[in-house]
């Protein structure tokens, strides 16, 4: 692999909080609409106190605490505290519910459990319960009001905790978080991050949108995923505030846009072409709005070109980035509506890649493969997990992250798809993606998604789900007058439509396709 570039001397995440506590103590970090906010000076004392009350506990270096909350300024309190005391934040997505936490809380060992009741979620009476068969989880601390016999309570343990009790400062190499791929085809594999790499990040991805202490950044994927946590980082590194999404709603993205001013807003697709679907940037366009900045899976061009047309003085552009790789590309944002839009950009630097055919073998622009990485930010191994380690990293060490990529003229990286995704249907390999950006674009469809369906003759034929707006209808021949239109091959069209009201997700809001081939495959054998 290529030598790569000296990491910047960006220290650490908590360096920074704490610079900020010093030099803007009453600056905002962060603001949200129901849930309170934090300036930095509050936001490192709390973090301090909590880090305390931890340590009293006998929390220490190495240690796994989980977290399952919305994204609320808690849980960045939460984060730092980990941080201070060198313990490992293990994230857990809101959806998820006992029969997904228990293998990820045993495989962390993770000691304490942070959680609230969301709706009609009871996530400390989960806790407790696992608490019950998982012997290393002992504590299960409760945000809010909700908290019952056998829980300890978030606010009177950042109210007790003595800063002053606390060890020295860890530094860059301690580990700070335990995340978990995004599971979408197959079982959650673990990451472990350090404190200095996720502030090398921050660093580079700072400079590449031009993001300031003046900027209030909103951030729509969840905190408990490596992009939002990432997000958030990128703010506090350059002391700007942070603007998070509690829960995704379209209303709730329209409220944060309109009411709290941000400047750069960070979302996936699926943020996108529902706000755009549901209408509401059509009675408020938000006038603050400088940058989005989309990611979490391939963006259509045409979602992105309609919402930057609701922007009055905004644009939108596109990044790349994995749990095993972190922030690795971003659009040029004053490159052209093309290059914002079609592609994810290039790689920050300290990151290789290349582009290779089902041999393994390096092709050139303009020919697609599959994208490999290599440099700082790639992870070194999934956690006690040799078969992930041998099946995700080729003989000379490059990544292969499974999407299909390709360069264009100007070296901006186009992502066409996924590996696992390619229909074969009669010998011919169809790549949905393409196809399911065109679909995202009609006007009556809020998602698509394209899976194989079994057949006797062709083994695979192909088979659309899609979201309608409201009050919407379509049906298959429409779909095809549509694509054909559109130049589509005619060995590329659906052969089946599937409506449904929702698409199974990812708590990341990507869609489950293993969940629409089971029903499909399902439905054909009744």
């Amino acid at each position: 692999m290529p030598t790569q570039p000296a990491q910047p001397n960006a220290g650490t995440l908590l360096d920074r909080l704490w610079h900020w506590a010093s030099a803007t103590p009453d600056k905002l970090a962060v603001e949200t609409l129901a849930d309170g906010q934090l300036t930095y000076r509050e936001l490192a004392e709390k973090s301090d106190s909590f880090a305390a009350a931890l340590w009293r506990l006998g929390i220490g270096p190495g240690d796994h605490i989980a977290i399952q909350l919305p994204s609320v300024p808690e849980f960045l309190v939460a984060y730092y505290a980990a941080c201070r005391i060198g313990a490992v934040l293990t994230t857990m997505h809101v959806p998820y519910r006992q029969e997904e936490l228990r293998p990820m809380l045993k495989f962390a060992k993770a000691r304490a459990a942070i959680c609230t009741v969301v709706g009609a979620y009871d996530a400390p009476e989960t806790m407790l319960a696992l608490a019950g068969e998982i012997d290393s989880l002992d504590h299960v601390i409760v945000v809010g009001n909700s908290v019952r016999e056998g829980c300890l309570s978030f606010d009177a343990m950042v109210e007790s905790g003595d800063p002053t009790t606390l060890p020295p400062m860890p530094g860059p190499n301690a580990t700070c978080t335990l995340c978990f791929t995004s599971g979408t085809a197959a079982a959650p594999k673990g990451v472990e991050r350090k404190q200095g790499l996720m502030a090398e990040n921050a660093a580079r991805f700072v400079e590449m949108i031009e993001m300031t202490g003046d900027d209030r950044v909103m951030i729509a994927p969840p905190l408990t995923h490596v992009f939002g946590l990432l997000c958030s980082g990128n703010a506090v590194y350059c002391g700007a505030t942070i603007l998070p999404v509690p829960l995704f709603t379209p209303q709730t993205y329209v409220d944060f846009l309109t009411t709290l001013a941000p400047t750069v807003i960070y979302s996936a697709p699926a943020h996108l072409a529902a706000t755009l679907k549901s209408g509401v940037l059509d009675r408020e366009p938000p006038p603050s709005v400088r940058d989005v900045i989309v990611g979490g899976s391939i963006c259509p061009p045409e979602v992105a070109r309609q919402f930057e047309d609701k922007l009055p003085n905004g644009r939108v552009g596109c990044l790349f980035g994995m749990t095993e790789a972190l922030l690795t590309t971003q659009t040029d944002i004053h490159g052209t509506p093309e290059e914002r839009h079609g592609t994810v950009g290039k790689l920050a630097d300290g990151l290789a890649l290349r582009i290779v055919d089902d041999a393994g073998n390096s092709i050139e622009a303009p020919d697609c493969g599959e994208l490999q990485l290599s440099g700082y930010s790639i992870l070194s191994e999934y956690c006690d997990n040799p078969e992930a380690n041998a099946s995700s990293f080729t003989a000379d060490g490059w990544f292969r992250t499974g999407d299909l990529a390709y360069l264009d003229e100007k070296g901006n990286i186009v992502i066409t798809g996924r590996l696992k995704d390619i229909i074969n249907r009669g010998g011919i390999k169809i790549n949905p993606a393409d196809i399911e950006s065109l679909l995202d674009g009609h006007e009556n469809i809020i998602q698509s998604a394209i899976v194989p369906m079994p057949d006797e003759v062709l083994g695979e034929r192909i088979c659309l789900y899609v979201v309608l707006k409201p009050g919407s209808t379509i049906t298959l021949e429409e779909v095809l007058a549509y694509l054909q239109d559109r130049g589509t091959a005619k060995m590329r069209w659906p052969e089946r439509l599937e409506i449904v009201d929702e698409m199974p997700m990812t708590p990341t809001r990507k869609i489950r396709k293993a969940i629409l081939i089971t029903d499909i495959r399902n439905k054909m054998a009744s």
